[in-house]
């Protein structure tokens, strides 16, 4: 079947449409969050040229929401479209359309939340309950949008969390498993990249990411178990090394450079493995094998 055909099926009912975009699709995304696990995301416009990374949140006018995974997959109203596509076909024409009516140069900027923390922002929209019901009936009545979409890794670490340890934050959650569970920290470093991700910044040695490594040769990192291939693939790395010196390297850069930062997130991720990694692990060894039945 053409890509085409699928896209339709995908689809949703053009005023079920009109009605989430109304309201930047906020109720839609809530509900696409609980149903998939996956990580919710503001597009904003931004009424100043970049640098954006200190531009508080209520500085910043609303665009739209939305859910992605943690690679290139967008899941919007419109349908399940990789980032590319989904900043041609939806956000750079409404950005165009924005900074025009404002009569203003500026641009976007994308962050994501936790469900909670949506409720606190600037958006035009808060979350209505009886809206992301009846989203969720209609996401539910659409069994192919949701097929479209890749089930969330195992770990059992919130979302938003597994996020903000994949971002800048990944080398203090590599070495708060190390501490906890002896397992090998190391770099992941990128020696060749694909074409989307040539553009993006990075160290002269390719470093993108910090995981620890399984006796059986599998990495992990807040999302979870993976071979490590498909840990460096979500940085754009066709080709990488590992090393675990890269990452000793790096871990004495944060103490040099930002001690007190880099405690507070060790702090934090050593919370969050041991109540959500180390517990669920324990919990699962403990459970019977057989329902009713005791374990041997």
């Amino acid at each position: 079947m053409g890509q085409s055909k699928i896209k339709q099926r995908e689809g949703f009912p053009p005023k079920l449409i009109d009605e989430w975009e109304a309201d930047d699709c906020v109720n839609f995304a809530v509900a696409l969050a609980r149903l998939t696990g996956w990580l919710l995301h503001v597009d904003w416009i931004v009424k100043s040229l970049p640098p954006y990374d200190d531009v508080s949140d209520d500085k910043l006018s609303p665009l739209r929401v939305y859910v992605q995974d943690n690679r290139e997959g967008i899941f919007d109203v419109r349908g399940v479209k990789t980032l590319v596509e989904f900043q041609e076909s939806t956000i750079a024409k409404r950005a165009i359309k924005v900074l025009t009516a404002l009569r203003i140069n500026g641009g976007v900027l994308t962050r994501f939340y936790s469900e909670n923390k949506l409720s606190t922002l600037p958006l035009r929209s808060l979350p209505d309950e009886s809206k992301i019901a009846q989203a969720l009936e209609a996401i539910k009545a659409n069994p192919t949008y949701l097929e479209a979409i890749p089930q969330k890794p195992q770990s059992r670490i919130p979302v938003h969390d597994a996020a903000r340890y994949t971002f800048g934050r990944c080398v203090a959650y590599a070495e708060a498993m190390h501490e906890l569970t002896g397992l090998q920290p190391v770099a992941i470093l990128g020696k060749k990249f694909s074409p989307l991700y040539s553009a993006t910044e990075r160290s002269s040695d390719g470093y993108v990411h910090s995981i620890v490594v399984h006796p059986d040769g599998m990495g992990e990192d807040a999302w979870g178990i993976a071979p490590i291939q498909d840990i460096a693939g979500r940085f754009g790395a066709v080709e990488f090394e590992i090393s675990s010196d890269t990452h000793g390297e790096v871990v004495q850069n944060y103490h040099r450079t930002s001690s007190d930062i880099y405690e507070a997130e060790l702090k934090v991720a050593r919370q969050l493995i041991a109540q959500y990694r180390l517990e669920s692990s324990a919990a699962l060894r403990a459970r019977p094998r057989h329902p009713g039945r005791p374990s041997s």
